[in-house]
């Protein structure tokens, strides 16, 4: 991941994962949101079909798009994270069977 993508979830350039969980519900929720003001946009434009209307859907759209794309970004993050902590458990166990 891009660090500069990656540094909007970061704080000291720590690898927290409690304020990683934090980010991704608060994705969730901004996700949740902007979809139903996607469908309310679109059903808008599917009734009018004005360059206005057209134009507030491509924009939600646009910004769901970001979103989901910041989530994404942070769920590789955190699949990254727990992957190492497996790894290191793994290791850990198997130091302890020896």
């Amino acid at each position: 991941m891009n660090e500069c993508m990656a540094g909007w979830f970061r704080r000291d350039g720590s690898d927290d994962v409690d304020d990683l969980e934090k980010a991704i519900n608060e994705l969730g929720d901004e996700q949740r949101k902007l979809v139903a003001k996607f469908d309310r946009a679109m059903n808008d434009f599917a009734t009018e079909r004005s360059l206005e209307t057209c134009l507030d859907a491509l924009n939600v759209s646009i910004q769901l798009a970001n979103t989901r794309g910041r989530m994404s970004e942070a769920w590789e993050r955190y699949g990254r994270i727990m992957e190492g902590e497996v790894a290191r458990l793994s290791r850990q166990a198997g130091l302890d069977k020896k």
